[in-house]
């Protein structure tokens, strides 16, 4: 059997693993956002389309927030988790020595 210890030690890497990859999948969304924007700019401003510049000024922060939303659920999930295991953990040793 693994000592509390040992746990902690492994909870905290699950959790890191956890925040990691959300890190990792905001940073995707944000990346896939910045490829929505145009590459290159119209050079008069007459051929410059506004209504289409405000479409992609607003997916791209609507793409962002989405991100952040969903890195930030998936922050407190794992941090829910983590305290959930952690507070079991803990009930459980101290119930085998009081046992």
């Amino acid at each position: 059997m693994a000592t509390a210890q040992e746990q902690y030690t492994e909870y905290v890497k699950q959790s890191q693993d956890a925040v990691q990859s959300a890190v990792d999948t905001w940073t995707k969304t944000v990346q896939d956002a910045f490829g929505q924007l145009p590459s290159t700019l119209p050079t008069t401003p007459a051929s410059i389309d506004p209504e289409q510049v405000i479409d992609q000024v607003f997916d791209f922060a609507a793409s962002l927030l989405g991100a952040q939303r969903e890195f930030a659920k998936n922050l407190v999930h794992t941090s829910t988790s983590l305290a959930e295991t952690v507070r079991q953990s803990a009930t459980r040793t101290v119930e085998a020595q009081e046992g």
